[in-house]
């Protein structure tokens, strides 16, 4: 690594603990104010707060980080320019490109961060939280659990197992056992597989066991049956906050095998949502160094205006992302296809702008 690439990244790593730092301390001050009040209204200690809010912390990070990049390489770039260093630097044979790819390379270190706490931080920290925010203080208890790859659902009238989900409204191995007020079971029905169709239960290949008046249970058996049962399949999954408490790994091996994560979200979809705001950093510093030599040229600002337009383009891909990832769980965009879109655009461009700048 040559000097100049050991002082961009020194630069890099400086502001980038600064910037984190700051946008994280004002997400905790916020988040604090807006939610301890639920604390105290809950009757619930300082130091489970205090637990709450540090271990908040990773999630905030990760929701700050693409910006974070962004911010980071422009206010490195702003103060080589307010320095006269870049002119320095171009001045002796330097170009713009060259100068640029080690605020790049600390913009993929970042995201390669950002990767690993994905993987093996927010997953625990996030079931922390989750369980503390809407178990201890919104008395919201999950009546459905995942344990070692299959369901278990405590209904109105009984008790739901299944082993895995296929597409919405699919059940695999399903099992329900209707219970009376004594918690005897009134029967106990097991089927290959169960769809929701029209309001009801289409069960295939399975069995119904009811109690018998010598103390055993008799048996029948059926090809195809239907039957109303109290619930239906969008009672029975986790919460749509236990998908953030997925690494990665897990979300890949769900896309794999088509879990559909609680039966209402496609895993691809979240597997790649995930991954591509995680790297929406990087195609936005591209386009943001670019985006502020341009700004100095025509108007000779440096960070005044700099600044404010990369808050503003932040702003605008995180719409447009937010826009394509709702289109694409509507089935209305492909999952890959919504997810990087505005990688596809934002990186080409701003190399562009940049290769541009240098002649």
């Amino acid at each position: 690594m040559s000097l100049l690439d050991r002082y961009l990244c020194s630069l890099f790593g400086k502001n980038i603990l600064l910037v984190m730092g700051a946008l994280v301390s004002i997400f905790f001050l916020v988040d604090f104010f807006e939610r301890i009040d639920n604390f105290m209204d809950a009757g619930k200690s300082m130091d489970l707060a205090l637990r709450y809010f540090l271990l908040k912390i990773p999630f905030m990070i990760d929701m700050l980080q693409p910006v974070c990049v962004l911010l980071t390489g422009v206010i490195t770039l702003g103060l080589l320019t307010h320095g006269n260093e870049l002119p320095a630097l171009n001045a002796g044979g330097v170009s713009l490109t060259r100068i640029a790819l080690p605020l790049i390379a600390g913009g993929l270190a970042c995201t390669l961060a950002a990767l690993a706490m994905a993987q093996w931080v927010l997953p625990t920290t996030q079931t922390i939280t989750n369980t503390i925010w809407n178990e201890e203080i919104s008395h919201k208890i999950p009546k459905g659990i995942l344990r070692n790859g299959r369901y278990f659902h405590k209904g109105r009238e009984g008790i739901y197992s299944f082993e895995k989900t296929g597409r919405k409204g699919t059940l695999t191995s399903f099992t329900y056992t209707r219970l009376d007020q004594d918690f005897q079971p009134l029967y106990i029905l097991s089927a290959a597989t169960a769809r929701w169709q029209n309001g009801k239960w289409t069960l295939e290949n399975g069995l119904i066991k009811r109690p018998a008046d010598n103390g055993r249970f008799r048996t029948e058996v059926f090809t195809t049956t239907s039957l109303p049962l109290p619930e239906g399949p969008d009672d029975f999954f986790t919460p749509v906050f236990r998908n953030g408490e997925r690494s990665i790994s897990a979300l890949y091996r769900a896309a794999a095998d088509n879990d559909t994560l609680g039966g209402t979200i496609d895993p691809t979809v979240e597997l790649h949502g995930r991954l591509s705001f995680i790297c929406l950093g990087l195609p936005l510093i591209i386009l943001g160094l670019p985006v502020l030599l341009i700004v100095h040229r025509k108007w000779g600002h440096d960070l005044t205006l700099a600044v404010p337009l990369s808050c503003g383009l932040a702003f605008a891909a995180w719409g447009w992302w937010s826009t394509a990832m709702s289109m694409a769980r509507a089935e209305y965009l492909p999952a890959a296809a919504a997810a990087w879109s505005m990688h596809l655009v934002a990186a080409p461009l701003g190399w562009f702008l940049l290769r541009r700048l240098d002649r």
